[in-house]
């Protein structure tokens, strides 16, 4: 017989966590099923990871972090403040649980989410889960030399996992661009296959991009804002925390020795093919920081904010060029002997029956709250903002999700009891 419980929360990464904070203070019976453990996602990460973001943004529901706000925390730091976050409330956490399928359960008005660990019965089901689930590969990766050693960044550890010899990273977004300067730094010829991701300075007109970004409200974007719904999978722009936090510019790393190449297109045997689109971009990284300069600039004159002008440095726009751009490389010619995968992860919400889905297969929603009764997503990448999908803003859908349950519940309460 399946367990019976008001409100089942998948995932107890940021997200889960957040959302079981404000059900237990509402008094919302649940449980929060977590196949691996808590902050498991970022467990996995490489192990000089840190988050571009500083520490001042790091601030689960009424639980800040206690360290520097200009610091940007490590990975084992992110782990640890999860932990301590769920440690302050005592979550219903049960770690192990793999939900293998959630299925609406009319007869019983809610639905029936089966596990490796047996099913429950539920009103509501919370996925907390995020988006980053399937890496992606391509489909001609199965094509390479067995030689080749070849893993996706979800897998990436540190330089000395890798074979000797040169690197080829595959997509230039934030994983792919500080992946590429910790195996330059430590001595490795890489090679870079350059995406369409925009740049980013880490520091401008004396604070933190990010801190800038915050105050003049970038974060509060809604995604009703956006051009078109497929910006929601743009690449982010590549900058590092690394060591006190650093810009990530292709040009200069190119001018240092990083091979720059177009995006790999395709292969044959040990043959990769380039697309003719290295220069184009390089150029759309500087626009869009470019860009990103402009705006601040022009907010920051609006509302008379004083901020010392932009630095020699700010404004020095790198002018390198790749001496050439080749079509197509010998991957035994250049030495490469492996390639790491930056290019992202596929989602996959089938196992969840009769979610309502978009033209791009993303759950459709409201701040969180799916037109299917008592289904809710938190943690999506612009579930409703920016912010959504970080660290800084997910207490506020989680907050969002826990009323609107917390309310239909208290309803649907008191229509039973007119009924009884």
């Amino acid at each position: 017989m399946a367990e019976s419980v008001n409100t089942i929360v998948i995932g107890a990464g940021q997200a889960g966590l957040s959302t079981s904070y404000f059900l237990k203070k509402r008094g919302v019976d649940h449980l929060v099923l977590e196949k691996e453990a808590i902050a498991a996602s970022w467990r996995r990460r490489w192990d000089s990871f840190t988050l571009v973001t500083p520490g001042a943004m790091c601030n689960l529901p009424h639980f800040p972090q206690r360290g520097h706000p200009d610091d940007f925390l490590t990975r084992d730091q992110v782990v640890r403040y999860l932990e301590e976050f769920a440690a302050s409330f005592d979550p219903p956490l049960r770690v192990g649980v793999c939900v293998t399928a959630v299925t609406p359960n009319p007869a019983r008005n809610g639905y029936r989410v089966d596990t490796n660990q047996g099913s429950y019965s539920c009103q509501n089901v919370v996925v907390a889960t995020s988006i980053f689930q399937n890496p992606r590969l391509p489909d001609f990766a199965g094509e390479l030399p067995a030689t080749i050693t070849q893993i996706h960044s979800h897998a990436y550890r540190n330089p000395a996992q890798l074979p000797d010899g040169a690197v080829l990273i595959v997509g230039s977004g934030q994983s792919g661009s500080q992946i590429m300067d910790e195996l330059f730094m430590a001595g490795r010829q890489v090679y870079l296959s350059v995406s369409r991701a925009g740049g980013l300075l880490r520091r401008y007109r004396g604070q933190d991009i990010f801190h800038w970004l915050r105050q003049l409200g970038i974060f509060e974007l809604s995604v009703h804002q956006l051009e078109s719904p497929a910006e929601r999978f743009e690449a982010h722009n590549h900058v590092s925390g690394r060591d006190g936090g650093k810009t990530i510019n292709l040009r200069r790393y190119g001018r240092q020795g990083v091979n720059l190449l177009g995006k790999v297109a395709g292969v044959s045997g040990d043959c990769i093919y380039l697309a003719d689109d290295l220069f184009d971009n390089l150029e759309l990284a500087d626009k869009i920081a470019r860009q990103q300069c402009e705006m601040l600039d022009k907010e920051i004159a609006a509302r008379g904010i004083a901020a010392p002008p932009p630095t020699a440095e700010e404004l020095m726009a790198e002018d390198w060029q790749p001496p050439e751009a080749p079509r197509e490389l010998s991957l035994t010619a250049a030495g490469i002997n492996s390639i790491i995968w930056a290019t992202g992860y596929r989602f996959d919400f089938s196992w969840i029956k009769g979610v309502a889905l978009d033209a791009y297969g993303y759950p459709i929603q409201q701040q969180g709250v799916a037109p299917q009764p008592g289904l809710y997503f938190v943690g999506l990448h612009w579930l409703n903002k920016f912010k959504s999908g970080l660290i800084y803003g997910v207490g506020e859908d989680a907050a969002h999700v826990a009323h609107h349950l917390a309310t239909d519940r208290n309803l649907l309460l008191q229509h039973r009891t007119v009924i009884d």
